[in-house]
């Protein structure tokens, strides 16, 4: 078994850097791999996975150095032209598109035809085809408004919630499975910061296949009876 898994983890991390997605090679893999061995290594009460957080930040940093040799790396901090340039212009106008329809935004999936349409800024008008802000807080805002922000960022803060208390509660099957879950949750949220990180049918399902799952834990089914068993006493 851990065979297979070691495997298949090292089949996952080569398709993460095969994609030379910056959101996921410089945040999300990042937080997701420290959360993993760091915590882990405080659960189980064993050593190695904080000496082998040791050797992956060394690792990392040296594949970092050679990702920035490369040219989709190498202007990452060009900010008067290329895709840095860009992302900055993007958010100037998904801010102001979110001001301008503060309580409902512009409506799901109609950021394309707003930002084309109206808030593009000249200096950005190589990428006239954007179907989201590439930044999660402004995805909520500008396709649900401020109370899709407020329901967004309360799901993510059950899904944390939920995963810590699993993780911290649960047996020796549940734990690494809610500490997966909760690295995942964190990567997500990290790689949100510059990206699309749940408006995608693929990307929503992990989520919510995440927050179903933490439900059914049984640390987290156990905390719900104690609460129904208070609400039926109390009635």
């Amino acid at each position: 078994m851990r065979v297979a898994l070691a495997l298949v983890t090292a089949t996952l991390l080569l398709a993460c850097v095969a994609t030379f997605s910056k959101g996921a090679l410089l945040l999300g893999l990042p937080i997701g791999i420290a959360l993993v061995l760091l915590l882990g290594a405080r659960r189980s009460g064993r050593r190695w996975p904080a000496y082998a957080f040791g050797v992956a930040a060394v690792l990392g940093l040296a594949g970092l150095l050679l990702l920035f040799r490369t040219p989709r790396f190498a202007d990452l901090f060009n900010f008067e032209a290329g895709t840095s340039f860009l992302r900055l212009r993007l958010w100037q106008a998904a801010w102001q598109m979110a001001l301008d329809h503060p309580v409902f935004g512009v409506g799901p999936d109609n950021f394309l035809y707003a930002y084309r349409s109206h808030y593009v800024l000249p200096a950005a008008w190589e990428e006239l085809g954007l179907s989201h802000p590439h930044n999660l807080l402004l995805d909520l805002w500008t396709r649900l408004g401020l109370v899709g922000v407020f329901v967004g960022l309360y799901a993510l803060a059950t899904a944390f919630r939920l995963a810590w208390r699993a993780f911290r509660r649960g047996d020796a099957w549940g734990w690494p499975l809610a500490l997966g879950l909760l690295a995942g949750l964190a990567a997500t949220v990290l790689h949100g910061l510059i990206d699309n990180s749940l408006f995608l049918p693929d990307l929503m399902g992990l989520f919510v296949s995440a927050l179903g799952l933490l439900s059914l834990d049984p640390a987290n089914s156990a905390s719900n009876a104690s609460c129904e068993n208070v609400r039926q006493t109390y009635n």
